[in-house]
């Protein structure tokens, strides 16, 4: 059995992250877990090259670079990561504190927990080529560290508005970029996205599909079309949908309201000990923002502490904790 910890945090994207780093201003001993293999959640997957303009203090962050700010500060108190790890059942224990099970058999020991996961896990549609796992690490699903990508020649592999915007993301970086869409119109676009695409230097290739990927060991170097075409690649992206699991709030025994969390005004669930915020928490008026997960985040960390410690203060003032810092 694992030691015990004074809150857990489910989901680490923007939400749970900053729950983490807040907890640590309340000198919370904390636990992240993330069922992707890296952090960032919703943030990394959809909007990592996108400008954000409702996070106080930016005008206009790409996703990338605020995902990368929030999970600095988190590290900078050290809370325990695991990425990689699906949490199946939450069980409560009779002195008010919590055994949460994962799918790989392991156990967590918390006094308290936060449910920062969104609606639900989901996955990126692989890319259908026997090779695959053989070209992994130039296969990408996100296009995150856009850097990497600096004067390289990349093929994207997508049917979509989110295709469409990541080849003229990666337009301005790669040395030659190249779009495969298997149908001859792409998906929830406007006309406007399409002639974007058309009028760059980005080469579409329309009733196309990947057969195979050339290389070796240790280097990506083309990619075969259907038709017998060559294409020069480094990097492969793809985004051809989702696979989307449902969430296990209500396996977990907590009350769901279309796929959310019902909360009160502190955050808190049906179950006293669990917390929720971020898109997996609702409640009348919710804003659908980014930005609302911070404020959400602190309440319901200043909630679970006050469940650990009930005469602890009810808030902690940064100004105060850090006023020794430079």
């Amino acid at each position: 059995m694992s030691e015990q910890f004074d809150l857990t945090i489910i989901g680490g994207g923007i939400t749970g992250l900053y729950a983490a780093f807040y907890a640590g201003m309340r000198e919370m001993k904390t636990k992240v877990i993330e069922y992707q293999p890296d952090v960032g959640g919703k943030v990394s997957f959809f909007y990592p090259e996108k400008k954000i303009y409702d996070v106080g203090g930016f005008f206009g962050v790409t996703g990338e670079e605020l995902v990368h700010r929030v999970e600095e500060q988190a590290e900078s108190i050290e809370p325990e990561l695991i990425t990689g790890e699906k949490i199946e059942s939450i069980e409560k224990l009779e002195d008010g504190s919590f055994i949460l099970h994962s799918s790989g058999g392991n156990q967590h020991l918390s006094k308290t927990v936060i449910v920062a996961s969104g609606m639900g896990t989901y996955d990126m549609k692989p890319l259908d080529i026997t090779q695959r796992k053989k070209f992994d690490p130039f296969i990408h699903y996100t296009i995150q560290n856009i850097s990497q990508y600096k004067g390289k020649k990349a093929v994207v592999v997508s049917d979509s508005r989110v295709g469409i915007d990541w080849a003229l993301a990666l337009e301005k970086t790669a040395s030659e970029v190249h779009i495969i869409n298997h149908t001859e119109d792409f998906k929830a676009v406007y006309d406007q996205d399409v002639e974007k695409l058309e009028a760059s230097s980005v080469h579409i290739h329309r009733n196309a599909k990947i057969t195979d990927l050339e290389g070796t060991a240790s280097d990506l170097t083309g990619v075969t079309l259907e038709n017998g075409n060559r294409l020069p690649a480094e990097h492969v992206l793809v985004y051809e949908g989702l696979k989307i699991e449902k969430s296990y709030y209500q396996e977990w025994g907590l009350d769901t309201e279309k796929g959310r969390i019902p909360v009160d005004m502190n955050m808190g669930t049906n179950i006293e000990g669990v917390f929720a915020a971020g898109d997996a928490a609702i409640y009348p008026h919710k804003t659908m923002l980014i930005a609302s997960g911070f404020t959400e985040a602190m309440t319901a960390v200043n909630s679970a502490k006050m469940y650990v410690d009930p005469k602890a203060k009810s808030q902690v003032y940064s100004t105060v904790i850090y006023k020794h810092s430079k």
